[in-house]
């Protein structure tokens, strides 16, 4: 907590707490979201939902199910012993190398606050998780599709749909933020890959399987590159040579 904050309100319901997250100075808090993120000085009020969402999470061969309030941790700790090699337990350590942190972040925060430098959401714009939302109403919709309005209360993917998966990074070290992740996936005679790091958003791109070829990297981080900027991590021109590397390293695996 720091001075900025003068209360804490713990909303009845989902519709008392989005009618008080239109207000100036609030944000939504949940299982610490938000105080792991960068502290912003005009927050005055922080809007507890912890007793409005579960946190669960379900998952077999067909259907993966994440209540909003599941942490990091719990999501690895549910699925490992039922599917050991599941991508996004890797998305999940590296978003976040502190178990001790990835007991706070939770996959409604993740998404809420859609950090382009998180590997956890990078996989789950790839997989095009449903995510439902609570507005004045309950809305599904796809994830690379919300525009940020509202409560998110569940995220869901469809592990049978999709043929194959892999998540690609690069960093300055192991444990640091992503300069540039890609996540990709293979369906339905498709390549889809989105991309993140330190970006202003993810992006997804898709390319049929029989035009996948050298100048289909190219153009994907061609197009990439667009969202991200020159900084101490290096020029547009290296980080989209970063893209084009990860983008064929992906698309070699898929």
């Amino acid at each position: 907590m720091w001075y900025s904050i003068k209360s804490i309100i713990t909303p009845k319901n989902l519709e008392e707490a989005f009618s008080l997250q239109q207000q100036n100075g609030a944000t939504l808090f949940a299982g610490g979201s938000y105080l792991l993120a960068e502290k912003n000085p005009s927050i005055r009020t922080l809007i507890d939902i912890n007793t409005l969402i579960d946190n669960s999470v379900t998952t077999n061969h067909e259907v993966v199910t994440i209540q909003a309030g599941a942490t990091l941790q719990t999501f690895i700790e549910s699925v490992k012993p039922i599917n050991p090699d599941c991508r996004l337990i890797n998305g999940a350590k590296a978003s976040c190398p502190s178990k001790h942190i990835r007991n706070q972040r939770t996959f409604g925060g993740e998404a809420g606050q859609a950090r382009p430098n998180s590997d956890a959401l990078v996989f789950l714009h790839a997989v095009d998780a449903e995510i439902t939302v609570y507005t004045d109403f309950e809305l599904k919709i796809s994830i690379r599709d919300w525009d940020g309005n509202g409560i998110v209360t569940r995220i869901t993917y469809y592990p049978n749909q999709i043929d194959s998966i892999e998540l690609q990074r690069f960093s300055v070290i192991e444990s640091a933020p992503a300069v540039v992740i890609v996540g990709g996936i293979k369906r339905n005679g498709q390549l889809e890959f989105s991309v993140g790091g330190t970006a202003n958003t993810i992006q997804t791109f898709k390319v049929m399987t029989d035009n996948w070829k050298e100048n289909s990297i190219s153009e994907i981080a061609k197009n990439a590159v667009r969202q991200f900027i020159p900084d101490h991590f290096g020029s547009l021109n290296y980080k989209e040579s970063l893209i084009a590397t990860a983008v064929k390293r992906v698309g070699g695996t898929l």
